[in-house]
């Protein structure tokens, strides 16, 4: 006996419906559309509170670059100095920035040379800034110091050379004198630490240090370490494109016992260098060496095509090669050719901007962060 025609529409309606939730079921175990997800996880919000500790002679000036630009594209306020540095070397007091009142703003990033002070910074920086700075090979450093500091450091202005400097430096180097913090532990002489110092506390010294610079990057690893800050920032991937700054034309050669010389003259900077190498290894594991590798891969892959697009010869040349005056690196006195950066002729208005900007030195750059924010003339006066 055959069934009344509703009934035959219930079944069929009711085997549908035993087929779908059979369906969604198996799905659900595959992973299907039909599976329960998690919520995404909250993105990140861009830092825009930062403060940079440059230090000599490390790649800081391409990293200050990068900052000047993220800054200027939105609007920040930087803490400048009345001239270049802030009063370098006598250590960071917040009234060498342009534009400090007590009590009055704070302002969104500070970039350019100092003498680390953090009682003193904390008086310029919000609370809740960012604090990184960048180190190098103590002995890297030195073979650099030594040719660029040449006239202003009177241990190495009076040595014929640096293989005779390094064969009896106590005879060239006297602590104390004016310019001569140059020559040795420059870079513990930059974060402010003490010296002469107890080697018992140096461990204590570096471990507080760490506490308050959470990244450190690492010249010898530079993209790395771009890629690093790019994620702690929270800032996006073109933030980080830059081209190299500050490029000597040729640098010494120096053989494995002179390099062994130098670190031990820069014992302090040895153990500087050595504790935030560690604590840049832990980072990079805690990110992911394989992502981190691809990362910087991608990074030098646009830096290459920036700079087809952007550079006569795709890289630095010499200032005499430059034409525009404002595109030309200081070049100190006593010391190797700086190399900087020509654009290459006739590219379009805001492709012309953006290379410009890739491509202009630390202290023009400054210069026009200044107009932007006080407007009219550079400040000489401080």
């Amino acid at each position: 006996m055959k069934p009344p025609p509703g009934c035959r529409r219930l079944s069929a309606l009711g085997a549908a419906l035993g087929a779908f939730i059979a369906l969604s079921f198996t799905l659900g175990l595959l992973g299907g559309p039909f599976r329960h997800r998690a919520p995404a996880a909250p993105r990140c919000r861009p830092r825009s509170h930062v403060v940079f500790l440059k230090t000599h002679k490390t790649g800081g000036s391409s990293v200050v670059n990068l900052l000047s630009r993220y800054g200027e594209s939105r609007g920040l306020r930087f803490a400048l100095p009345h001239r270049y540095q802030f009063g370098y070397p006598a250590p960071f007091r917040a009234e060498r920035v342009r534009g400090f009142r007590p009590g009055g703003p704070r302002f969104d990033i500070i970039c350019h040379h100092m003498r680390f002070k953090l009682s003193e910074v904390q008086r310029v920086m919000p609370n809740d800034s960012f604090y990184f700075s960048i180190v190098r090979d103590p002995g890297a450093v030195a073979e650099s110091a030594f040719s660029y500091f040449r006239a202003a450091a009177p241990a190495f202005r009076n040595s014929p050379s640096l293989g005779a400097f390094l064969a009896a430096p106590e005879r060239f180097f006297r602590a104390g004198q004016r310019g001569n913090h140059y020559a040795r532990n420059l870079q513990w002489f930059d974060f402010g630490l003490p010296e002469p110092v107890d080697p018992g506390q140096i461990p204590e010294l570096l471990g507080g240090l760490e506490r308050v610079f959470p990244l450190v990057l690492l010249a010898e690893r530079f993209d790395e370490s771009l890629v690093l800050l790019r994620h702690r920032l929270c800032w996006p991937q073109d933030s980080v494109d830059l081209f190299p700054h500050n490029s000597r034309g040729s640098a010494q050669e120096v053989t494995p016992e002179q390099l062994r010389r130098l670190r031990a003259w820069n014992s302090l900077d040895w153990a500087l260098y050595s504790h935030f190498n560690r604590s840049f290894w832990r980072q990079a594991r805690a990110f992911g060496l394989e992502r981190l590798r691809r990362e910087a891969a991608e990074l030098r892959r646009r830096r290459g095509a920036l700079a087809g697009r952007c550079l006569q010869g795709g890289g630095p040349v010499p200032a005499g090669a430059i034409a525009e005056r404002a595109l030309r690196p200081f070049q100190p006195p006593g010391a190797g050719a700086i190399l900087g950066f020509a654009l290459r002729p006739g590219l379009p208005g805001p492709e012309r901007e953006l290379c410009r900007r890739l491509a202009l030195p630390e202290l023009p750059y400054k210069d026009l962060l200044e107009r932007i924010q006080f407007g009219g003339k550079n400040a000489t006066d401080g």
